[in-house]
Formats: structure tokens, C-alpha cells, sequence
């Protein structure tokens, strides 16, 4: 069954309501609660002007991920609802294995522990100018040169196929 590409769109502009438009509702809630609880938690830790850096990535992921999973639902393919973090089938044993797996674990602890130093950095020299000039330039530059960067990339890569 064809799915309505307007439809599909329009979903897709907010991330997790496209997935839970294909059917995918476990998937798409996860989704929709990781990118509403981003900038609140940012800003709970005084990093709330690194939020968008984060919410942008997510977005373009659930944007992009919406159309490749309806076209293979299009197809006839059978796309399972998974976990945003493991593969969908919970069972107690198995979760919590995954959970706390070694490569998992470091993950979060290292980006906990970078977290942690720009949430300290944050607050011992807020008040200082020269960090908030930095500051400012990281949040207003950053996210318009990374599109570059990736732009750029993606026209190079393809170059050389």
C-alpha cells in the first residue's frame, strides 16, 4: 500500500511523528521524547546554547530515515519496530545485557564526562567576555559551517564514485 507523500512529509518535519505515521510508534515516541527532552536537560546543566548542535543531527536523521523506511515499506519490505537502542524485542535479560554492554557503557561515560567539563567551564567563566564571545560565535557559526562541511563533503565523495 502506497503511503500519501504530503502526508509523509508533513509528519516527517517533526521528528518521530513520521515514524509513528508508517506504523513505527514505538520508534517514533523514543524519537519524539529524545528531541523535546534535549534542550531542557541542555539548559539544566547550563549548556542550553549547545542544544541546538545536538536537536539539528537528530532532526535531519529522523527527516531522512522517515523516506528511506517508507519507500522499503513501499517496496514490501518488513521494517520492524525497534528500540531507538537495541532491536526491539524486550526481554529482561537480554535489555539489560545490552544496556550495560562495555561499548555502550564507555559511550556514555565519555560523553557524560564531556558533558560534566563544558557544563564546568560554563559556569566558572560565564561571567567573563571573552567566553562569551566564544560562546557566541560557537552557537551562531557552528551549525551554519557544519552544513557546509558536510555539503562540501558529500559533493567531494560523490566526485570521486
Amino acid at each position: 500500500m502506497r503511503r500519501n507523500s504530503l502526508l509523509t512529509f508533513l509528519s516527517a518535519l517533526i521528528p518521530g511523528v513520521g515514524y509513528m505515521y508508517l506504523g513505527l510508534v514505538r520508534r517514533g515516541i523514543q524519537f519524539l521524547i529524545l528531541f523535546l527532552l534535549v534542550e531542557p536537560v541542555f539548559d539544566m546543566v547550563g549548556l542550553g546554547f549547545l542544544s541546538t548542535i545536538v536537536k539539528v543531527p537528530i532532526w535531519f536523521y529522523t527527516f531522512f530515515d522517515t523516506f528511506n523506511l517508507a519507500n522499503k515499506i513501499d517496496r514490501g519490505e518488513i521494517v520492524h519496530d525497534s528500540d531507538l537502542f537495541g532491536n526491539g524485542n524486550f526481554r529482561i535479560n537480554e535489555s539489560i545485557s545490552n544496556l550495560f554492554s562495555n561499548k555502550f557503557l564507555t559511550l556514555v561515560g565519555w560523553g557524560l564526562i564531556l558533558i560534566g567539563i563544558i557544563a564546568v567551564f560554563n559556569k566558572m567563566f560565564y561571567g567573563y567576555e571573552l567566553y562569551n564571545l566564544i560562546r557566541s560565535y560557537i552557537s551562531t557559526y557552528f551549525v551554519p559551517v557544519l552544513f557546509i562541511a558536510i555539503g562540501a563533503y558529500l559533493l567531494l565523495k560523490n566526485k570521486r564514485l
